[in-house]
């Protein structure tokens, strides 16, 4: 499927939401292709001026004009994707012929960590700004769980990347257990 790229520091994963401000003429493009095409935008990350391989295909499910001529949109991941080939049009909008990844799905999984899961809730408590993206949370299903706490966590391109390339969340649960674990013991 050809997307149009959005390359930022953001990771978002399939039913991840989170609002993003639009400024820029070739983004503005980016928006008005994405709510056309029905298939929604890629959204990528870079590591120094290369993009990487793995993104989430977005969806704008609401989007505001803002006082200063500028716009938010509020958009859902839908599923992961491959980038095969990637080129800029004559704006510097990034294009990408992408593959989709299946998404990780938590019958893979047959149970929660109950304190990965209450850990999540505590935080969605701490940061009802946050929180508020979902009205609906599942801290019953681990792999939303897991790709919350992937949203959120501080770290490394490259791992976020790694964990994308993942066929499910077992990796993340195991690295979720040890870094809630750890912390847990610190208090």
């Amino acid at each position: 499927m050809q997307l149009p790229l959005f390359p930022l520091d953001i990771y978002l994963l399939p039913n991840g939401i989170c609002k993003l401000r639009i400024y820029e003429q070739r983004y503005i493009r980016l928006v008005k292709l994405a709510t056309t095409n029905h298939h929604g935008f890629g959204l990528c990350m870079k590591i120094d001026d290369t993009l990487c391989h793995f993104g989430t295909r977005a969806i704008i499910t609401d989007f505001d004009p803002l006082p200063d001529g500028f716009m938010s949109i509020t958009i859902q991941g839908v599923e992961m994707f491959l980038i095969n080939n990637h080129w800029q049009d004559s704006d510097y909008l990034y294009v990408g012929d992408t593959s989709p990844v299946p998404n990780w799905h938590s019958k893979d999984i047959n149970f929660i960590d109950q304190n990965i899961s209450d850990n999540l809730k505590q935080l969605f408590q701490q940061h009802p700004d946050h929180a508020r993206y979902y009205p609906e949370p599942k801290f019953d299903d681990i792999t939303w769980v897991c790709q919350r706490w992937l949203e959120i966590l501080p770290l490394e391109v490259n791992q976020k990347q790694w964990f994308m390339s993942r066929n499910d969340c077992s990796a993340a649960l195991s690295f979720l257990h040890t870094v809630i674990n750890n912390n847990a013991s610190l208090k």
